[in-house]
């Protein structure tokens, strides 16, 4: 597997204390922890917020795959959460917005943080 996943209470609260960087998009919000280890990703994305198991599944895939592609040589902690209600659930705009914010924070940590990635 190239990535680890966070898991438990201790591993979500480190990335939300002690996170370097904050980057927001429409419906989501991508925190960032630098560490010695490996590449790890958590998802928070309520019912609340994403109504059809259809389409939570579709995000967790989608940002899964997308992380991966950007982050997987890194040793960082990647935590996206979900912020408000998706009303209208479009894949492609979806899509792209996460990709964005992704894009987003790998140009934010470069410009602050010597350049971790190549």
């Amino acid at each position: 597997m190239p990535y680890k996943p966070l898991r438990g209470k201790d591993d979500f609260d480190e990335v939300f204390n002690k996170s370097i960087k904050r980057i927001n998009s429409e419906h989501f919000k991508a925190l960032i922890l630098i560490n010695s280890n490996e590449f790890r990703l958590g998802m928070i994305l309520p019912k609340k917020n994403i109504k059809l198991a259809v389409h939570r599944n579709y995000l967790k895939r989608t940002i899964r795959n997308l992380s991966i592609d950007v982050f997987e040589e890194t040793k960082v902690s990647l935590l996206i959460v979900s912020k408000k209600r998706v009303l209208d659930f479009k894949k492609d705009k979806l899509r792209r917005e996460i990709k964005t914010l992704l894009l987003n924070l790998t140009k934010k940590l470069n410009e602050e943080n010597n350049y971790i990635f190549n």
